[in-house]
């Protein structure tokens, strides 16, 4: 029998490439950031579910963690922003989608910047933009044109 060191060089080479490849996938993948948790009630929660994103201006500060109804039949969004964050307590919430067909994301826009109103772990944002489909938007524009 002929050994052939060269193709057992290369697939030491390439499971090893590929073992690099899963460990940063799974160290990519992997939550390692300390969160706090928020919460926003909506009268409509649109399509936003678990593991939604949650963006400031466009840059993920967080991840939706749980969509369920209280008691008076809110929609109840928990979520949770990265610890180096810090979220003013004026902040205006809305359900957001990236463009007409993409996915839909919890936008946080922040109206205060005082360093003393910051939200801290399992607070409530009060000022929330409810979600409008396409089918309101498109019915206000009927409305409006028949007027």
């Amino acid at each position: 029998m002929k050994k052939n060191y060269f193709e057992s060089i290369l697939g030491f080479l390439t499971l090893l490439v590929s073992l690099v490849f899963l460990f940063k996938f799974v160290d990519i993948n992997s939550n390692n950031n300390e969160t706090y948790q928020l919460k926003a009630k909506f009268l409509k929660a649109g399509g936003i579910s678990s593991g939604n994103d949650v963006k400031m201006r466009g840059v993920k500060i967080g991840v939706v963690s749980n969509v369920y109804l209280d008691k008076d039949y809110f929609a109840v969004v928990d979520f949770q922003v990265y610890k180096q964050i810090s979220v003013p307590k004026e902040s205006t919430v809305k359900i957001a989608s990236d463009g007409i067909l993409g996915n839909k994301y919890l936008s946080v826009t922040p109206n205060g910047s005082s360093n003393d109103n910051i939200l801290s772990n399992n607070e409530e944002i009060k000022d929330v933009e409810d979600f409008e489909s396409i089918e309101d938007q498109v019915s206000k524009i009927i409305f409006l044109a028949t007027q």
